[in-house]
């Protein structure tokens, strides 16, 4: 690193929300970072995150287009029309 253009790098206390404090390096100069949400508290972390399908867009999509037929249900009706002919 070229000497004399980098920030100083110091420590600095970061505060959730839900009061857990915690220590990390940082550059800004104040020393302490205040945020909303940590790995305490936020729903991933804690496990009570709950997963949404958001009006249901899947569910409207193969209603409207019906489902993708796989590789195999392909081969077999491609084999079943050879045999009618």
């Amino acid at each position: 690193m070229k000497p004399g253009i980098h920030p100083p790098y110091v420590e600095t206390t970061v505060v959730c929300s839900c009061g857990n404090t915690f220590q990390t390096r940082s550059t800004k100069q104040s020393g302490r970072i205040v945020v909303e949400v940590c790995s305490q508290c936020h729903p991933f972390y804690t496990g009570k995150q709950k997963i949404l399908d958001s009006g249901g867009r899947v569910a409207r999509f193969e209603r409207r287009y019906g489902k993708r037929r796989t590789g195999a249900d392909k081969e077999a009706n491609v084999e079943k029309t050879k045999a009618d002919k």
